[in-house]
């Protein structure tokens, strides 16, 4: 039986419900913190016990600049603008919706980010470009069935 591969094309980030514009990139990286237990009993046997302490997520994307962008478009300027603010933000990251720019609303996963990192890179004779880096602020939400779902539906 043939097994469906995610193209890569298709993950999206949104911010406040919104697909970056002209989006080229996007990663996304979940870690867990552990611990060690150290008790009499697995001393003896010289195997460390881990046991997870926190989850943590961060998300690095990469754009083309617009300068005409909308409220439906995220832009650099107004990404900057959610960083200076100080003040976490709704993110959610999916699969894109058919052909269009857009994501699905099922399917993914959501949560509160704080914008960590935001670089303008402007080469001569190319496109302008930007990356921003997200972490999470809090718990990171399943929807549904995840990217499996969103793919599904």
């Amino acid at each position: 039986m043939a097994k469906s591969i995610l193209d890569g094309t298709d993950l999206i980030l949104s911010v406040g419900g919104k697909a970056l514009g002209f989006s080229t990139g996007c990663k996304v990286s979940t870690t867990t913190e552990t611990g060690e237990r150290v008790t009499k009993e697995a001393s003896s046997g010289k195997w460390k016990e881990k046991y997870v302490k926190s989850f943590s997520e961060s998300i690095s994307a990469d754009g083309c600049v617009l300068t005409d962008g909308d409220t439906d478009t995220p832009t650099y300027d107004q990404l900057k603008d959610m960083q200076l603010a100080g003040e976490p933000i709704d993110a959610s990251y999916g699969l894109r919706e058919g052909d269009t720019r857009t994501g699905k609303t099922t399917g993914g996963y959501k949560g509160k980010y704080i914008i960590t990192s935001l670089e303008l890179d402007g080469q001569a004779g190319d496109d302008a470009k930007y990356s921003v880096q997200l972490e999470n602020c809090g718990k990171i939400e399943k929807l549904e069935n995840g990217l499996s779902d969103a793919a599904s539906s």
